[in-house]
């Protein structure tokens, strides 16, 4: 049975989404620059499930943002080249600790799962490249807690099963 009532903000507090949990779409052509592909291997994924899309109003298709960044690398994410700058500057963990404010088991802990880059020792100092680490700490922070995994195994923000493109680990 359908209701005749309208739904407001002001009428339904259900229904205040912060804008960024809503799905980001991209165009055929603005998902094919980023995975270096034609609009045929687009098409393709998208029917095989890789990639999620959906019809927009209008009629036009979107490709799933989350799904497509799921296949690039890490270091072509966004968030990841906004430290590019550091790529090789080596940063000590208890260094790293202070300037980023991530405890020092967190950080030896990111580099044993890989996610940081060791790039060496200076005597008993354990060097980690400093791109790597400011771009973890970006993410842990920006949605951190006692529990939560910050990171998928490859290093990726962590998404939840609705954001995934099909099986893909």
């Amino acid at each position: 049975m359908h209701s005749n009532r309208s739904f407001t903000p002001e009428s339904d507090n259900n229904l205040i989404m912060d804008r960024s949990q809503l799905e980001h779409f991209l165009t055929l052509e603005q998902a094919g620059e980023q995975l270096q592909l034609d609009h045929a291997s687009i098409q393709r994924m998208i029917e095989s499930g890789e990639l999620f899309a959906a019809v927009l109003p209008g009629g036009a298709i979107g490709v799933s943002l989350s799904s497509v960044q799921a296949l690039l690398p890490r270091e072509e994410l966004p968030d990841y080249k906004d430290f590019a700058h550091l790529k090789g500057e080596a940063i000590s963990i208890s260094e790293s600790s202070r300037k980023y404010g991530i405890h020092t088991s967190t950080l030896t802990r990111w580099m044993q799962r890989g996610y940081i880059t060791k790039l060496g020792k200076d005597g008993r100092r354990t060097l980690l490249d400093e791109a790597d680490v400011a771009y973890c700490a970006k993410i842990y922070l920006s949605d951190s807690g006692q529990g939560k995994w910050s990171f998928d195994e490859d290093g990726k923000p962590f998404q939840t099963s609705k954001h995934r493109p099909g099986n893909r680990k």
